[in-house]
């Protein structure tokens, strides 16, 4: 196109962008090249400018014909049309919406009018008998005004959940007052020495120090069993409380739930203003929707930051001798499958015989007497149908008798008792009273023996939040078995917050025997001691779990000197030994153990596979390989024969779902395959083991490992005679034609086809990068605070132990350095570039891992062609000690506190690494960086610099050296120019394919040298 323009205009537009141009390149003299590159640029410009009006100039006329389109019209007239209708009809639904709202308000209007008046009249119907017996009182407001008056003021949140309040009729929010329920509160009818004159004036100290708190629990002992009786006159008393807060509203009160509402009637027609102790009985109505909301949770382990000031109900625990009358509520223990009794919150009526047949039944089933204690149980429903305490003892005989095999069927009996207590097993949130725990707790052992771990530790958490309401029995198996499954979920922090919360229970026990919860027949003086050793066993997997090997020491001393013996301590006390790397001490305690265990059927049969597991562990650490692998096979076979055994078998018992270690095994072969240089084995069983834990970060390094030493097995292939023959390929031709193929000796740089595993998985280097990229998403993010507490934090890492912060960070970097080498493998060196600067910015990092990352920085550097920053990369000068290469992260203050405390902890077989690194020594990791250093002079064919550098490299490294540096001399030698010097390396080095005539070198097409770096 042709652009029109009137000369004169042009003529100024160019003296205008050449005196532009002078003005702004002052320093650059103006010749005519440079004037026609700006008359070009202005006619571009024109040009463009010239286009775009005609552009302009087309959619206008486009537009302009559109709009004269009859066609175009009618569709605008259609489409206006069409908007209009919807409109229309939009607002004839509004119409009908708004109608059936105004119909569905009113009916629900009528039937809340039908129900208010029905309660109204059953009101009057049980007020109707008790107008002849009973004195006069106020009568009760009627229905329709407490509807009213609560119109305009909200509800207040004290008195709907505690059925009182502290401002009472002064409140300004509604305190809605009901009719008549099934619970009886009496106000202030309890009180003490202390209640009664100590809380008058509180600054009078005197007084509560002379009220212990073992005699306040007595005080109320001898209330309790002579008012419940006169209650129980009346009705089943489903639950008793009495408050001992020190507010005024709340001192004293007891509240009293029957089972229905007639019986509390009954109830407050007797009692309400009668005497007791020479004080008035004033009884009211209150409705409680929840005693756990009602009830301060942190006030049972005296953790209530308000104390009894607390404007929440603070209540004694009631004495378990009368709970107990009658008491089958069994359940399974988490340590085995023996059964033993528990207690509930809630008593029935039931005769003296029922009473007798009932301690019978619990004798039974104590002595292991199922099918008896089953007639006596039967015997009993006789006389109480449908009551779930004897329904879930029954059922739970009938499971014990089928050898706790048939546990669908007593799953299947569990949710039917479920549905009489209210409440759902598949929903915990329906857990909202103290009498449903049992049914829960069983469930939730159920879920532990069948390693469905994260449902049992959100049923037992909720059931926590009940410790307080029921009985010491079970509230000590709910802490034990959330221990368990905390250490089963990999969380030793809150095991052993758990741990020294029941350690102080006992210590209390211990200190005052007089107080109320030693009046449990179920927690004998005799049992404390199989207490203390269960905790102590718990304290101290927590403490291995973490590590934390100088408290552990001690726990274990304290345990051995209580002469109990038991499989666990055994494992515990070889655990310890094998942290502290006493590997021999360990495998005599294993061995030891099995000797004199050699009868028990349990280890044989269910324990056998840990057993070899652990033999393995230890000669791997040992580096008895050979016995190591030998072990952990048989390991695997052993379960793998119980699962077969059980398999067979028509009904499983409940404790063979966790038998089954498959994976932990799997994992732990896998590792030592890695170690012992047989990676595609190790990817084998690795491979299996990360669809089970996709989490754990140090599970994704050692795939990528495993794919990276499939890649390249080790850095000594360098330094072998076949490597180094492999420069020279071929002789050709004789005489003054004879001629020498150089080859490429560089293993990293040949392409390796990937292995298929399992049909699915490749193990190649891209895989490596996958599982990399997965390692460093599942890394946790570690915050400043998280490094201030020096080493405390863990972090969990199943199957595994926790790991520690600083192990973390270590972990980090390895997972970076790795990232690096394979992206550089995969020709990505922008990833490469990238990973290493990241490790290079990580403060923490050791100094092996920043010696690497600026090996692979500077690689990255130089094949993006930046060879300053490249050559910058590299200083053999920071090189001087072996700690410049070292790998070893800085020890935290936990670590060195151990050490230090263990002097004799120093392991009978010196200790080795696992792997031996290269370089190992300062000399060697210097000459390396001399290499690459000449090898990125050589490109630059600055071969002056590049002999320099080469020069210092063979000085440090000695003889023997890597195959590639002889690559680099022959490069070198041609491009200097120096026939005489390459004929004298050839007749050194490959004196066989070398004769005393002269020849001409040419090198391979495949050759590059960018990658001779190491």
């Amino acid at each position: 196109m042709d652009i029109r323009m009137d000369n004169e205009s042009f003529q100024k537009m160019k003296l205008i962008i050449i005196e532009e141009f002078k003005d702004e390149h002052k320093t650059i003299k103006f010749n005519h090249k440079i004037y026609r590159l700006l008359i070009k640029k202005l006619r571009r410009k024109l040009k463009r400018q010239q286009q775009a009006k005609e552009r302009d100039e087309k959619i206008r006329l486009e537009e302009l014909q559109r709009q004269n389109d009859p066609l175009y019209q009618a569709w605008i007239i259609q489409k206006e049309k069409i908007r209009l209708q919807k409109e229309v009809e939009e607002e004839e639904e509004n119409k009908k919406a708004r109608k059936l709202r105004e119909q569905r308000e009113q009916m629900e209007l009528q039937q809340q009018q039908e129900l208010t008046k029905e309660r109204v009249e059953k009101q009057k119907k049980l007020l109707l008998p008790a107008k002849t017996n009973s004195s006069s009182h106020n009568p009760f407001a009627t229905v329709q005004d407490t509807i009213t008056a609560s119109i305009e003021r909200p509800v207040c949140s004290f008195y709907s959940k505690t059925g009182v309040c502290r401002y009472g009729e002064r409140c300004h929010r509604t305190h809605s007052r009901p009719d008549i329920t099934n619970t009886l509160l009496a106000m202030n009818m309890y009180s003490n020495f202390e209640m009664q004159y100590g809380l008058d004036n509180e600054y009078d100290f005197d007084i509560g120090l002379e009220f212990e708190e073992s005699e306040r629990y007595e005080n109320f002992k001898d209330f309790f069993y002579d008012v419940l009786p006169e209650f129980e006159r009346f009705g089943r008393v489903l639950m008793f409380k009495v408050c001992y807060n020190s507010g005024i509203h709340l001192r004293g009160n007891v509240y009293v739930q029957y089972k229905t509402d007639y019986e509390a009637m009954q109830a407050y027609k007797a009692l309400n203003t009668r005497y007791y102790a020479g004080r008035m009985v004033q009884c009211q109505f209150v409705n409680i929707p929840s005693w756990t909301a009602a009830i301060c949770g942190l006030s049972e382990f005296g953790k209530c930051p308000k104390g009894r000031r607390c404007h929440y109900l603070h209540v004694f625990r009631n004495p378990p001798i009368y709970l107990n009358t009658f008491d089958l509520f069994t359940t399974m223990s988490e340590d085995n499958n023996t059964t033993t009794n528990n207690n509930i919150e809630q008593c029935s009526i039931f005769t003296e015989q029922d009473k007798e047949l009932a301690v019978k039944a619990k004798q039974e089933y104590e002595a292991g007497q199922y099918d008896v204690c089953l007639k006596t149980l039967q015997k009993i429903l006789e006389s109480c149908p449908d009551d779930p305490k004897v329904l879930f003892n029954i059922a739970l005989t009938e499971y014990a008798m089928s050898s706790f095999q048939k546990t669908d069927a007593f799953k299947v009996q569990l949710n039917k008792i479920a549905e009489k207590l209210h409440c759902s097993l598949d929903g915990v949130t329906t857990l909202e009273e103290p009498d449903q725990c049992t049914v829960f707790y069983n469930m939730a052992v159920l879920l532990y023996h069948m390693r469905q771990y994260q449902s049992a530790l959100l049923v037992v958490e909720k059931l926590f939040r009940f410790i307080g309401q029921i009985d010491e029995t079970l509230s000590w198996k709910i802490c034990l078995l959330m221990c368990e499954l905390d250490l089963c979920t990999f969380q030793p922090e809150n095991a052993l917050a758990t741990v020294v919360h029941l350690d102080k229970l006992i210590s209390e026990r211990v200190i005052s025997p007089s107080n109320g919860l030693s009046h449990s027949p179920n927690m004998l003086i005799e049992n404390l001691e199989v207490l203390k050793s269960k905790i102590s066993l718990y304290k101290i997997r927590c403490l291995l779990m973490l590590k934390s090997l100088r408290i552990c020491k001690k726990e274990l001393r304290q345990l051995q000197n209580t002469n109990i013996s038991s499989t666990s301590l055994t494992y515990a006390r070889a655990n310890f030994e094998y942290f502290k790397e006493n590997h021999i001490r360990a495998l005599k305690i294993l061995t030891n153990n099995q000797q004199t265990n050699s009868s028990s059927i349990s280890l044989q049969t269910n324990s056998s596979h840990c057993f070899y597991n652990n033999l393995s562990c230890i000669h791997f650490h040992l580096h008895k390989s050979a016995f190591a692998l030998f072990y952990m096979r048989r390991a695997l076979a052993e379960n793998n024969r119980l699962l077969i055994e059980q398999l067979n078998s028509n009904d499983k018992q409940l404790i063979v779902h966790n038998i089954n270690r498959k994976y932990e095994i799997l994992y732990n072969l896998g590792i030592q395959l890695l170690f012992k240089h047989q990676p595609l084995p190790a990817f084998e069983c690795l491979i299996d083991v990360i669809n089970i834990y996709s989490n754990n970060v140090r599970l994704w390094l050692r795939l990528a490992e495993c794919c990276i030493m499939i890649h390249r097995s080790s850095n000594d292939d360098i330094f072998k005679l076949e490597e180094k023959l492999k420069c020279v390929l071929q002789s050709i031709g004789t005489g003054f034609h004879h001629k020498l193929i150089l080859g490429n000796c560089n293993t990293s740089t040949s392409s390796k086809k990937s292995t298929v595993i399992n049909g699915n998985e490749k193990c190649s280097m891209e895989f490596a990068l996958f599982c990399l990229k997965n390692a460093l998403a599942s890394l946790p993010s570690i915050t400043e605070d998280d490094l201030q507490k020096d080493g405390t934090k863990h972090y969990p890492a199943p199957p595994g132990n926790t790991i520690r912060i600083g192990d973390m960070i270590a972990l980090k970097c390895s997972i970076l350095t790795a990232a690096a080498y394979v992206s550089l493998c995969l020709n990505d060196f922008v990833s490469a570039k990238n990973y290493a600067t990241y490790l290079l910015e990580e403060p923490r990092a050791s100094s092996g891992h920043k010696y690497l990352a600026r090996l692979y920085l500077s690689e990255s550097l130089l094949a993006m062609n930046k060879i300053d920053l490249a050559i910058s990369q590299l200083d053999a000068e920071s090189i001087k000690t072996e700690n410049d290469l070292s790998f070893k992260m800085s020890i935290t203050t936990v670590d060195k506190e151990e050490k230090s405390d263990t002097p004799e902890a120093t392991p009978t077989v010196p200790k080795a690494d696992l792997v031996s690194w290269l370089p190992r020594d300062a000399r060697v990791g210097q000459a390396i960086v001399y290499y690459n250093i000449a090898a990125i002079y050589a490109i630059t064919n600055d071969v002056e610099k590049a002999f320099k550098h080469f020069n210092l490299f063979v000085n440090l490294f000695g003889k023997t050296q890597p195959a590639h540096s002889f690559q680099l001399k022959f490069y070198l030698d041609l491009l200097d120019g120096n026939r005489h010097r390459l004929q004298i390396l050839l007749k050194e080095n490959f004196g066989h394919l070398t004769s005393n005539k002269s020849f001409v070198a040419f090198p391979t097409i495949t050759h590059t040298l960018s990658n001779n770096n190491s």
